[in-house]
């Protein structure tokens, strides 16, 4: 049997071969065919496992939200939640869930959006079983028993003495449950981390501002209050200040405690700190010598310091150590934080109060020492009766 290729060329090919070419043509087939097959049989397993680790997966989230939702496998306890006037669902949710109450806030929003209850939930205090159901948390947060407000005002310069005093006499809470928090709570922001070991930790970062309270508050959520008001106050333009002078938050803090309690006003503010800062960057200054610094250790507010004052031995006193003092002397205000990280530009190294209240400053001491004769003052740097 003759064959003509595409060339033109003939080739002869006897039955035999063309058998053989046959069958070599259907294995090749079959091979395709099975090879399909095969493809086919393993993307079918493939989907069905996908299926079925999905259908787990979902089968287990299912699980965990019905108990979540119906209070099942959850450890007994009870926490304690205060909700704010005006607060959102969400922001209930949120502290349901960081009080480990629920674990699946976004279910349990939808819950109560569902039945009716995210528009009746009542702000107050609450004390709630950790193994509560959906349902059971929804009645009792609408459920909420009426409790006395408190205003307290916090004056900027308050030593946390005063102000834990000024809350046990309003009858927020007890100055000692105050200690106890301070020193043994948790209350997670990374500022504190950074405060090195020392008495009244909190010195300094409880901000003064007006807050209120609940008649026999909860000690932590006060002071929280406190600490979550300064961490809005020390936003991150103030942090990258900090960081671009070379300061460490508490040393800031620190710096303005003892301008808070030295300038008489906010314009007064960034000046009095350009002597304090001149002085820290002096060699022949080297010392604050500020007489608030004494007073905090005295705990009392002198209107003439002694000599022997002067000599008192204290971390935190600036006539006898260099530099600032081992931690905060009181609650600075944002101006006295901002007048720290943005002080005037001067070549003064003393001040004085007169009796009106008026700083007279001084770039040497015979100026300030005529200044101290003629303001009849003994308050300001380096100023001692």
């Amino acid at each position: 049997m003759d064959y003509k290729n595409n060339n033109g060329e003939t080739h002869s090919y006897n039955r035999e071969d063309i058998e053989r070419h046959k069958a070599i043509k259907m294995k090749k087939e079959e091979k395709r065919r099975r090879a399909a097959k095969q493809r086919k049989l393993r993307h079918r397993v493939y989907y069905i496992c996908f299926v079925a680790i999905a259908s787990i997966l979902l089968a287990v989230w299912a699980i965990n939200v019905a108990n979540d939702m119906l209070g099942l496998m959850k450890p007994e306890g009870t926490v304690e939640i205060v909700v704010p006037k005006g607060s959102s669902t969400n922001q209930i949710a949120d502290m349901l869930e960081e009080a480990g109450v629920i674990n699946h806030k976004g279910v349990f929003k939808l819950f109560s959006r569902v039945t009716g209850y995210a528009s009746q939930m009542q702000y107050g205090r609450y004390e709630l079983n950790t193994d509560m159901d959906y349902l059971q948390l929804c009645v009792k947060l609408k459920q909420t028993v009426p409790r006395d407000e408190i205003t307290v005002t916090i004056p900027e310069g308050y030593e946390l003495r005063e102000i834990f005093a000024k809350l046990e006499e309003a009858g927020v809470c007890s100055a000692k449950d105050l200690y106890y928090s301070m020193e043994h709570d948790d209350f997670g922001y990374e500022f504190l981390k950074e405060i090195p070991e020392r008495d009244n930790k909190f010195e300094g970062y409880l901000f003064p501002d007006t807050y209120n309270f609940f008649k026999d508050d909860n000690p932590k959520s006060v002071l929280k209050k406190f600490l979550s008001n300064f961490a809005s106050k020390y936003d991150g333009d103030l942090i990258a200040r900090t960081h671009e002078l070379g300061y460490t938050m508490d040393e800031v803090v620190t710096f303005a405690s003892v301008v808070e309690r030295e300038a008489a006003n906010d314009d007064d503010r960034p000046t009095v700190a350009s002597v304090f800062s001149n002085r820290l960057n002096s060699d022949a200054y080297g010392y604050l010598q500020s007489c608030a610094t004494i007073q905090y250790v005295l705990e009392e507010r002198k209107s003439v310091l002694s000599i022997a004052d002067t000599k008192i031995d204290s971390p935190y006193n600036t006539y006898l150590n260099p530099g600032l003092p081992v931690g905060p002397i009181a609650s600075p205000g944002l101006a006295s934080i901002k007048a720290v990280l943005y002080p005037a530009d001067t070549d003064y190294y003393y001040f004085v109060v007169d009796g009106s209240g008026v700083h007279h400053f001084s770039k040497t001491l015979a100026e300030h020492n005529a200044a101290v004769n003629s303001a009849s003052a003994t308050w300001g740097t380096g100023t001692v009766g």
